[in-house]
């Protein structure tokens, strides 16, 4: 089995609002290719040239997870065309339930109509194990394949590991909170949902690599503003 990020999420929120760009994951195991947060519209584009780089297309992505039905973290789902799409059976209750959630996508499961698969806590597919991780959403799924744990936004960013504390909750921060505890008791090496994958060693946590992005505002008369970023 293989993994890879394919594209790396970004922990930057404004005062309009998130940019809502989160890690994007290709899972390889029994044979099958997966996709772990397949994103939203607005890194539609990255996401294809990213297959595209490693020989793949949308045709070849047998399933997609989606760790909870915000925006930013499902919106793609519907872009493969031949995918079963894999989201917790709490998270489409949540998500049909009227929530004033103001982020979640409250229609996705009925556009995906006959592709989606509502999952529980404990299922198991193709060698990879779902886990619930509520609090963020009420149905936030996390995905466990061997000791590598991809968590979605029940750990957002690195920071919430090292402090065991929720930045963003809009189901129940009690919950929230528990589930980053455990989650960082089940896996060896997590993928947050908008940070850099990290291992865990007892009560230290390392980024696996260094990243560098860069942030460009288009401005007027040709004026751009560009600020770097390393994480």
């Amino acid at each position: 089995m293989v993994w890879k990020v394919l594209l790396l999420g970004v922990p930057l929120y404004t005062n309009l609002g998130f940019l809502g760009f989160c890690n994007i994951s290709l899972i390889q195991s029994d044979g099958k290719n997966l996709i772990y947060d397949p994103g939203h519209f607005g890194n539609k584009e990255a996401l294809l040239n990213s297959l595209k780089s490693i020989g793949l297309s949308v045709s070849d992505i047998d399933g997609v997870i989606v760790s909870h039905l915000h925006y930013d973290h499902s919106l793609n789902s519907l872009i493969f065309p031949k995918a079963k799409v894999y989201v917790s059976q709490r998270e489409v209750e949540y998500a049909l339930s009227g929530t004033s959630d103001p982020y979640i996508v409250n229609y996705l499961p009925t556009l995906l109509k006959d592709k989606l698969v509502k999952v529980k806590n404990g299922d198991e597919i193709y060698g990879l194990k779902f886990i619930l991780f509520p609090g963020h959403t009420a149905g936030t799924m996390g995905t466990l394949y061997d000791d590598v744990l991809f968590v979605g936004d029940a750990i957002k960013y690195i920071s919430d590991a090292k402090r065991r504390k929720t930045s963003f909750a809009y189901y129940n921060i009690d919950e929230a909170n528990e589930s980053i505890n455990r989650a960082l008791s089940i896996g060896k090496v997590i993928v947050p949902g908008h940070d850099i994958p990290f291992k865990i060693d007892g009560s230290t946590i390392t980024p696996l690599v260094e990243y560098k992005n860069e942030l460009i505002v288009y401005l007027k008369n040709n004026i751009n503003i560009i600020t770097k970023m390393e994480y």
